[in-house]
């Protein structure tokens, strides 16, 4: 796990850019959101900032998912480039937030920083809530029998007393 120390980092230089394959595992995501087909790969910037660091992510991967339609498992590509800002907690409660509020992640240790998790909210974020395999998906139809249905058995009383 990509375990980042930004103290350390930030003594010596001004940005920081790297390189990680990240493993499904070690994302951890929920079993019932999808499933990672193979690393994911990261490319990360990140700059010192006023109250805290700029973090520039971009992601690639893929992950599969079921269809919220037809309940076809279908493959998704995960191809997403973010800016969030990495911020201590605040020290006293917020009673508002404002829009640059939305894209911000709170370090708890900044010697300890887990890529990881920033990667694997993104991920969670990039997941739509009702995934569709193609944008034309149709509920699938159960055909039944006509002899089976309700109104079978009546159609077919009524066809056979015209047939008298």
């Amino acid at each position: 796990m990509p375990t980042l120390n930004l103290k350390e980092i930030f003594k010596t230089t001004a940005r920081f850019s790297g390189f990680y394959k990240i493993k499904p595992e070690e994302l951890d995501l929920p079993p019932e959101l999808g499933e990672l087909k193979g690393p994911v790969e990261v490319e990360v910037q990140i700059e010192k900032a006023l109250r805290g660091y700029e973090v520039h992510l971009s992601i690639k991967g893929s992950i599969e998912l079921e269809c919220s339609r037809c309940l076809t498992p279908f493959i998704k590509d995960l191809e997403s480039t973010e800016t969030i800002r990495l911020e201590n907690y605040p020290e006293k409660p917020s009673i508002s937030l404002n829009a640059q509020d939305l894209n911000v992640f709170f370090l708890e240790d900044e010697e300890n920083f887990n890529l990881a998790d920033l990667v694997r909210e993104q991920i969670i974020l990039s997941i739509p809530t009702k995934p569709l395999c193609r944008v034309d998906c149709q509920i699938p139809t159960l055909e039944e029998p006509e002899e089976e249905t309700r109104f079978g058995v009546l159609k077919k009383f009524i066809q056979t007393k015209n047939s008298l």
